[in-house]
């Protein structure tokens, strides 16, 4: 899985805009919008426009033999 923060503006059940910030994982992009789209869904919202999809470094730890 990689991880994605994606950027996007949402419009609640009164027609307010907000803005949001998703953080979480998926294998492509668009598996991760297809997430964060059903999330917003789940909360009452409705997807004005995905801003941007930003696909976030993973830190691997790394052994050192000493």
């Amino acid at each position: 899985m990689i991880k994605f923060r994606i950027f996007a503006t949402c419009f609640d059940g009164a027609g307010a805009s907000i803005p949001v910030t998703w953080y979480g994982n998926g294998s492509t992009p668009g598996e991760a919008i297809q997430k964060m789209t059903r999330e917003a869904q789940g909360n009452g919202w409705n997807i004005g426009a995905i801003i941007c999809v930003q696909q976030r470094k993973s830190c691997q730890p790394v052994e050192v033999a000493a």
